[in-house]
């Protein structure tokens, strides 16, 4: 197992590096006014989700959390959220030129540090707890697209939501779907769930109760309640970026079959609570 890991280094730098180029690219040209344009992440603004992963790599090279008098920390939830929000809060005096300097040159000293890391199954820290460098580096790339897909709703520029980024990106959030269904929803033994996604990035993702525990299945013939959505509400409604009654009366979910549970599984898609 460690070795299959240690030979995903490659492509999980590769990967990384690439979101990297991606959010350069997208908010170097922005103008003042996009820089300072609010985000779905409360009390951010575009700006703040770059200084976000700019604090977050300069942890994980090692450098402590500065220290900053916080004014307002209500949507504050954990340790780890008030980190986050003290590299924010401390880089607003930052210039934009500043901002893209410093995400620049951390990401240039982080690079360095992965290439030189001979073994990828070796312990490392990550925002998401103690585990591997495989583990913090994939990580890092779902948190960065994330924030991408935040900041690109946010100045009206949809993209990067095709590639391989953007399907291993997916493909962590669609193998929660089981946590959702079992244990958010508590949905019922034998009960069933499609998940249509269907856009730019297009799939259909099967989850049935077995032994009082969702699990990820290949097919469905007969499924309890089919939900279709397009990938931006996929996302939005998994990390907790839209409220989910809103999107359902907004026709931005359609539902067949079993409308009470799929409602519910809609309302519980949230695993980032």
């Amino acid at each position: 197992m460690l070795s299959d890991i240690t030979d995903e280094k490659d492509t999980l730098i590769a990967l990384l590096e690439s979101e990297w180029k991606s959010l350069e690219e997208l908010c170097t040209p922005l103008t003042l006014k996009e820089w300072n344009t609010p985000t779905e992440c409360p009390n951010w603004t575009v700006r703040d989700c770059l200084a976000h992963l700019i604090g977050v790599e300069h942890r994980l090279l090692g450098r402590g959390v500065p220290s900053v008098l916080l004014s307002d920390t209500s949507h504050v939830r954990n340790e780890q959220g008030l980190k986050n929000e003290i590299d924010v809060v401390s880089r607003r005096s930052e210039t934009i030129e500043q901002i893209l300097e410093e995400f620049r040159g951390v990401n240039s000293e982080r690079l360095n540090v992965l290439n030189s890391q001979s073994d990828f199954g070796s312990e490392a820290d990550s925002p998401a707890g103690r585990g591997t460098f495989y583990d913090q580096v994939s990580v890092r790339i779902f948190d960065c697209w994330i924030h991408e897909q935040d900041i690109r709703r946010a100045i009206g520029k949809p993209g990067n939501l095709t590639g391989a980024v953007a399907e291993r990106s997916f493909e962590r959030i669609i193998k929660v779907m089981p946590f959702v269904f079992g244990k958010k929803v508590g949905a019922p033994e034998g009960s069933s769930v499609k998940f249509r996604i269907d856009g730019d990035f297009c799939c259909d993702v099967y989850v049935q109760m077995k032994e009082a525990r969702g699990e990820l299945v290949p097919e469905l013939l007969d499924p309890t309640t089919e939900i279709t959505m397009d990938p931006e509400t996929f996302i939005c409604l998994s990390c907790g970026r839209w409220d989910p009654q809103v999107a359902l009366n907004g026709g931005k979910v359609s539902i067949k079959g079993d409308r009470q549970l799929g409602v519910s599984i809609v309302t519980e898609m949230n695993y980032m609570v």
